[in-house]
């Protein structure tokens, strides 16, 4: 199954060509950030916001330095500018929420409570395990095991997080009252598999409510696909590096001079944009044959390793880039003869786009100096954070009375077309083709896209919860067609208007490479 995240891997100058997708997926976006897009130098010239992130956009860095190994890989690393998404999308301060303390007892029954809000939502209290309520205490901080559930797609676990003091005051999901609680580092052992499984990405949030000021309740989801399909990365890389030196380029040059080996490469592959698949095509290693799956039995054990509990401070911020870093770059863009406006830098020639990117990586590399932990996570800047650790061990018992699947296996030789979905009482999961120059949407039964859940994600895992699913229709489209032209349809403050004429699905329907429709009965 593709598995699309929202993250980079730096470690080898490598994007994923589905981190794109990640970032651009099923929300409006707000207007500054459609900027930030559109106008690179006005971004990083400005107040200098790639050190002004917000959390999950500062993970990335900390994320890219642990190895992903469930992913095919665009071989060199690009900025994206989509990570300005991440930062628009927390805003306000977590609050006591009276109407949540409901007569019923918390322990056991934070499924219940939480009700509606997860996003992945459903009636988890038919389904869940109640744990032998087990907890754990360090710092004054106490995490109880609640509920467990496990279906064919995911590993749900419900906690209650305590705190002697009153619960530090973070930061909350868009215009929510669902605080950003993480679970930094934080390690899942399964017992059919060797390996131990650490939460990166949106896999370290928690979602769930305060309950009152001094306590959390929350629920982790665990996708299981990243503990049974992983890839034998460093042999592809040494196979990959083998095969890159033969064409005439070292490591030395990917890791010194990645955009001049990228170009190198390029010319030599006689492509456009460097892939996995390009490199497949002439006569490197194949991605596809380095992948290993493990089957997950019906039962088994997980230990859980919480070693510290953080979360995002509503007034967090890092420092500000010094004046005289900046009064330096701006200096050698002047004896550069290169201006400081937006129309300046529109009118630049590629050869000073690259003076000025360089000029700008000297200003960053010198703030990085000066504020070494401003990458860590957590870090004094943005975070409160409470060091544990705290360890569970708990059974698992898969849940497959409300599993649908249907096979299709309808690919195309070029990845476009359906293998598979899936349908639990809480997500929906699309496995396709794995075309990366495509993107799969789906829509309900009114009509509406289905998303990725509250935190995102996987962006082929869809949270069903509230929504008629009893009919859908599966659209593959163009990748750069849908992203530039045809989400914007449906994002669009006239939809509901222009809908009148041509409903989103209509439009889909014209300009989509791919259609299927498929019909669930309960």
């Amino acid at each position: 199954m593709k598995k699309q995240m929202e993250f980079l891997q730096l470690e080898h100058t490598q994007m994923d060509d589905t981190i794109q997708k990640v970032m651009q997926r099923e929300f409006p976006l707000p207007e500054q950030v459609k900027k930030a897009q559109a106008e690179a130098f006005s971004k990083v010239r400005a107040s200098q916001e790639q050190k002004s992130m917000p959390e999950l956009q500062q993970s990335a860095k900390k994320t890219a330095e642990k190895k992903t190994t469930h992913k095919k890989q665009h071989f060199f690393f690009k900025a994206c500018a989509g990570f300005a998404a991440a930062a628009a999308v927390f805003s306000g301060v977590c609050i006591t929420n009276p109407a949540f303390a409901a007569q019923i007892p918390l322990l056991g029954h934070v499924f219940e409570k939480l009700g509606e809000s997860l996003g992945f939502s459903g009636d988890f209290q038919k389904y869940a395990k109640v744990e032998n309520i087990n907890s754990q205490t360090a710092n004054g901080m106490t995490v109880t095991l609640s509920e467990v559930y496990c279906n064919d797609a995911a590993l749900y676990v419900s906690l209650v997080i305590e705190s002697e003091d009153t619960f530090p005051e973070t930061m909350n999901f868009q215009d929510s009252d669902t605080p950003l609680i993480n679970l930094y580092d934080s390690t899942l052992k399964f017992s059919y598999s060797e390996r131990e499984e650490q939460l990166f990405g949106v896999a370290n949030a928690l979602d769930g409510k305060m309950v009152d000021e001094h306590t959390y309740a929350g629920v982790l989801r665990y996708d299981l696909s990243y503990s049974n399909t992983f890839m034998k990365e460093e042999e592809y890389d040494k196979d990959r590096t083998e095969f890159l030196e033969s064409m005439g380029i070292t490591q030395d040059e990917i890791e010194h001079s990645p955009e001049e080996a990228e170009a190198k490469l390029k010319d030599l592959l006689g492509v456009e944009e460097i892939t996995d698949g390009a490199i497949a095509e002439a006569g490197g290693p194949d991605w596809n044959n380095y992948q290993e799956t493990i089957e997950i039995p019906e039962q088994f054990t997980v230990e859980f390793h919480i070693p510290q509990i953080s979360g995002l401070k509503p007034d967090g911020k890092l420092p500000e880039m010094p004046e005289d870093l900046r009064a330096e770059y701006e200096q050698a863009m002047r004896d550069n003869g290169l201006g400081l406006t937006d129309e300046d830098y529109a009118n630049f020639t590629e050869e000073q786009k690259e003076i000025e990117h360089q000029l700008f990586t000297k200003m960053n590399n010198a703030y990085d100096e000066r504020y070494p932990d401003t990458w860590e996570q957590p870090n004094q800047y943005e975070n409160w954070w409470v060091d544990g650790p705290w360890d569970f061990t708990f059974d698992v018992t898969k849940d497959h009375s409300q599993t649908i699947v249907e096979e299709i296996n309808d690919v195309d030789e070029n990845g476009l077309g359906l293998v598979s979905v899936t349908k639990t009482p809480f997500e929906l999961t699309i496995d396709d083709g794995n075309g990366a120059d495509y993107f799969t949407v789906v829509l309900d039964a009114d009509g509406n896209i289905l998303d990725s859940g509250k935190f995102g994600g996987d962006t082929n895992v869809l949270a069903i919860g509230g929504r008629d699913i009893s009919h859908i229709d599966i659209y593959i489209c163009d990748y750069v067609e849908y992203m530039d032209e045809l989400k914007g349809y449906y994002w669009s403050d006239d939809y509901d208007e222009k809908k009148k004429t041509k409903s989103f699905k209509q439009l889909l329907d014209e300009r989509a490479l791919y259609h299927r429709e498929m019909t669930f009965t309960e």
